[in-house]
């Protein structure tokens, strides 16, 4: 019943080197999702600072939002936020901004900004007692 052979090994040993690869990488990863992360982070306490400073007060605007429904809900003339914009004087009511955004080529964030600024001026005016 004694075998002059040890039983074979259950795995292959791995060489070191791969384990140190394995090693960078998940370290490379691991890095990457901790910037992706506090990124993300950041950009939303820059957010939160602003609506704070009273610079942006109002409910973050989305892309499916619509020139009526911003002018219903913050009191911005159609009008003038399609001169701020760039857009065609009437039509298209149903579009949202991320609509209107790609079909003039701007930048979402840009014209996110010229929204609130339009927000926030209206807002000041109405404050002040002068508008609404």
């Amino acid at each position: 019943m004694h075998h002059s052979e040890p039983p074979p090994p259950l795995q292959k040993p791995r060489s070191p080197g791969k384990s140190l690869r394995l090693a960078w990488i998940a370290l490379a990863l691991g890095i990457c999702l901790v910037v992706a992360f506090g990124w993300r982070a950041w950009k939303k306490f820059e957010y939160i600072q602003r609506v704070e400073s009273g610079e942006v007060a109002v409910e973050t605007l989305r892309g499916w939002m619509t020139l009526p429904y911003i002018e219903k809900v913050y009191g911005v003339p159609q009008a003038q936020a399609r001169a701020a914009l760039g857009l065609p004087a009437s039509g298209h009511d149903e579009r949202s901004l991320r609509d209107w955004f790609e079909q003039v080529g701007m930048a979402p964030e840009a014209g996110r900004r010229t929204v609130e600024q339009l927000i926030v001026a209206r807002q000041s005016l109405t404050e002040g007692g002068q508008a609404r």
